[in-house]
């Protein structure tokens, strides 16, 4: 019988751990940030403009419902209130044209990917390649969003007649390009709402 022993020495557990930590304690966003999406001489955010164009405008007995709300103390953004208040929906003929999830949804396999880098670096103890790969992540999917105002796949109706007219254009969302160069990404840690 020979008695056989394995010594196994592995110095990275300390790295491993905190590039695991980093991977885990992190999230990509990608969005508008409202902080940052004032737009040239306009009443309405970026932020605010993006979500109308997702969901659409609201309906008439929406918006009286909204009214209820804010009689009842319930606070809107200031910008919103008075937009949809004064205006009323002159988008209404402007059906919904969701950027966001779509575009990231088409573009998930190159977003994994890049995710899976910045997993693989965690693995590896490299806590700069958890970041890089999270960033990386963040600017495919901003790059997406961005893409998907005029990506063939987007399967978005052309504008109204009425605002060719006033456009000149039947591209939907293309006039100043102010939405679209908004769109950014940030990695945060979680349940901070601050960027890295």
């Amino acid at each position: 019988m020979v008695n056989c022993t394995v010594d196994t020495i592995f110095d990275g557990v300390p790295e491993l751990l905190e590039a695991l930590r980093e991977l885990q304690s992190n999230e990509v966003m990608v969005g508008i940030p409202e902080a940052k999406s004032s737009r040239k001489k306009e009443i309405i955010r970026n932020s605010e403009l993006l979500y109308i164009h997702t969901h659409g405008i609201r309906k008439k007995a929406m918006r009286e419902e909204m009214q209820l709300e804010m009689d009842g103390g319930k606070q809107y953004s200031e910008v919103y209130q008075m937009y949809l208040q004064e205006h009323g929906s002159p988008l209404w003929a402007s059906p919904p044209r969701p950027v966001l999830e779509p575009a990231i949804e088409h573009s998930k396999d190159w977003i994994a990917e890049q995710l899976g880098k910045a997993a693989q670096s965690a693995l590896d103890g490299d806590v700069k390649g958890v970041r890089d790969g999270l960033h990386k992540a963040g600017q495919v999917a901003e790059n997406a969003a961005k893409d998907w105002f005029t990506n063939p796949a987007n399967g978005w109706a052309p504008n109204s007649p009425e605002t060719i007219k006033l456009k000149g254009s039947n591209k939907p969302l293309i006039d100043t390009d102010q939405l679209r160069k908004a769109i950014t990404h940030v990695v945060r840690r979680k349940g901070v709402s601050g960027n890295d």
